[in-house]
Order: structure tokens, then C-alpha cells, then sequence
């Protein structure tokens, strides 16, 4: 089933030297179109996801598990239409909607990929662009790495971002006191718009004076995408049996590992029964399918709203636009770029 007109070549982002930026380290090339083998489709994406500090660390070949050799293609999740469908296709059709989430499949204008891989969706918006991986992220670290009850006090750095936002609401769904830590009164007000019981402005409140003051008996859970002072001051403050969970350490990604020069870690969980967890979702690709139709039912239901960042970056020319955007710290969602 081919598209009744296909180019003969499209654009996609690719890393042409490991210059440490992205705008330093990329650049738009053409490509060959390429008809999809049995059981794949093509797809010509509409949006993209921005993950800068991903993105900054493969221009650096500084993700531990993979190996960028130039020319390397960017991009992770995408959602689109599908145009074009090899032999032994089931389940999807011409025109359907999909978002897909596949290393280097999502800075560019059409791609290949096995049909499998595509999770069909009611319409390819900004939107289910945000949950797809990025609620899912949430969902699985919530439900399956931190062991999340009801009645629990939840805090969530990062929380008006693009993960912490479902972080914030599915703790909230589920019954808990949801503390959300921000930097400015836009994303505090964006993270009571979606239901946070306090937010905490870390740069006008000493966060470790409120959560002593407010929460004297301690955090059940805290989810930490930050890491650094946030990390230290959310470990020294969970509760009995709490969990911490780490989804990233934004604050010093791109630092040189520095010995901290405090009592270790068992010190302070031992005594408490209490953990700290990392978590990457591409670890525990088991609860994909279903967090994915989860997600997107909470969402088609009403009871999940989606914050996507307001600033439009339009074509692969303005990814470069739209990673510096994402790390200053400007966002207030999900950044997307339309391709």
C-alpha cells in the first residue's frame, strides 16, 4: 500500500561530529526514500519531542549505552500519519494516526518502522505527542518503580515540565498530597491548574525549611529529575520505608562527577527502611503496551490534562531553537517541534 505520490528524497536531523551542542553538532541532510519491507510502515511525522539533555549527551557520546558514530540520526518520539504500509501489515491502515518512539526516528519528515512499533491514536497532536513516552514514564516509574499507595505525601521536582506534569496528576489521581517544586509564578500557577496541593517556588521558599516545617513526620515519595541540592534535601527528608526515586539529574548532567562530601547514602536510608531507585522507562520496555493504552484512556476520559510549552518551533530548522529552549529552563510542559 503505497503513498500515491512519495518523494524521492526528505530531511532528517542528523549529529555530523561529537561537537558537545547540539546546534554545534548537527545538521539537516537528505535522505532516499525508502518503501517499507514486509510487516512495516512509513510515516510522515507532524511532531516531534524535545529531550535536550539526551539530546546534548549523544553529541557528546555520553549516553552510556549507545554508541553515536556520524552520521547518527536524532530524534526519539513522534506522532504522524501512516503513508505507506509494506505486505503482512495488520492493524493499521493509510492515513491512520500512530506516535512511535524509536532512537532516531524522530527529527525527520518520514520515517520506516515496524508496524509493531506503532501505538494507534485517535489524531497526531502535540498532546498525545506529550504522553506518549513521557506519561508513560510517569505512569511505569509511579505504579511499578516506586510502589505508589494512596494517602501518601508525593513530591515532584521539575513538576511543571514535561514528565513532571503526569508525575504530579496520576500521584494526585491516586489519592495523594502532591507538593510540586518550580522556579517561577507561571509554573506555579500551570501546576495548580492540574491539581498540586502546594507548590513549592525553591527560588522565593528554602525548600528544606518548608518541607521541615509542613511536613514534619517526612516524604513518602519523591520523584527527582533534577538531582543535586533538590536530590540531597528530598533524601534527607523522606519518611519511614520512603522512596526516592531518580528519573534524571538535570542540574549537573553535563558536570563532571564530583565526590559529595556527606555521610553515604545507607546512612540515611537504614534506618528508615527507605530507597532510592533509579529509573530509565527504556529499561522496562514489559509495561509499555499497557501504561500506553492507560495513559491515553485517562486522557480521552477527561481525567488527564496536558501541558504543552506555548512556544511554537516550527520545522527541523527550529529544533535547535527549540533543545536551547527546553534546557533554559523556559518551558512549561512538553516542548514540541512541528515537522
Amino acid at each position: 500500500m503505497p503513498t500515491p505520490d512519495p518523494p524521492e528524497r526528505y530531511r532528517k536531523i542528523v549529529i555530523s561530529r561529537l561537537a558537545g551542542e547540539f546546534r554545534d553538532s548537527t545538521d539537516i541532510v537528505e535522505t532516499d526514500w525508502r518503501d517499507p519491507a514486509p510487516g512495516q510502515v512509513v510515516v510522515r511525522n507532524r511532531y516531534a519531542g524535545v529531550n535536550a539533555v539526551f539530546d546534548k549527551n549523544l553529541c557528546r557520546n555520553g549516553i552510556r549505552y549507545v554508541d553515536v558514530v556520524p552520521p547518527y540520526d536524532m530524534g526519539i518520539e513522534s506522532v504522524g500519519h501512516v503513508v505507506a504500509a509494506g505486505r503482512d501489515v495488520e492493524g493499521l491502515g493509510l492515513g491512520d494516526a500512530v506516535a512511535t518512539v524509536a532512537l532516531g526516528h524522530g527529527f525527520r519528515e518520514y520515517q520506516v518502522i515496524d508496524a509493531t512499533r506503532c501505538v494507534r491514536v485517535r489524531e497526531a497532536s502535540r498532546e498525545v505527542l506529550a504522553l506518549i513516552p513521557t506519561g508513560i514514564s510517569a505512569l511505569v516509574g509511579l505504579k511499578h518503580i516506586a510502589r505508589m499507595t494512596t494517602g501518601e505525601t508525593v513530591v515532584v521536582s521539575a513538576a511543571a515540565g514535561g514528565l513532571g506534569q503526569f508525575v504530579v496528576q496520576l500521584a494526585k489521581l491516586a489519592g495523594n498530597h502532591v507538593v510540586g517544586l518550580t522556579s517561577t509564578t507561571a509554573k506555579a500557577d500551570a501546576l495548580r491548574s492540574i491539581g498540586c496541593d502546594r507548590v513549592i517556588n525553591y527560588r522565593e521558599e528554602d525548600l528544606r525549611e518548608v518541607l521541615t516545617r509542613e511536613y514534619p513526620a517526612g516524604i513518602n515519595l519523591g520523584y527527582d529529575s533534577v538531582g543535586g541540592e533538590v536530590f540531597d534535601a528530598l533524601l534527607d527528608h523522606l519518611a519511614m520505608r520512603g522512596r526516592l526515586v531518580v528519573s534524571g539529574h538535570t542540574s549537573d548532567f553535563d558536570q563532571p562527577e564530583d565526590p559529595a562530601a556527606a555521610a553515604r547514602v545507607y546512612r540515611k536510608l537504614y534506618w528508615k527502611s527507605a530507597s532510592v531507585l533509579g529509573f530509565q522507562n527504556p529499561a522496562f520496555p514489559e509495561h509499555f503496551a499497557a501504561a500506553a493504552a492507560e495513559i491515553l484512556d485517562l486522557y480521552y476520559s477527561g481525567r488527564l490534562k496536558v501541558l504543552v510549552d506555548p512556544v511554537h518551533f516550527k520545522g527541523l530548522e527550529s529544533v535547535a531553537d527549540a533543545e536551547e529552549h527546553l534546557l533554559s529552563g523556559q518551558n512549561i510542559g512538553k516542548v514540541v517541534v512541528e515537522i
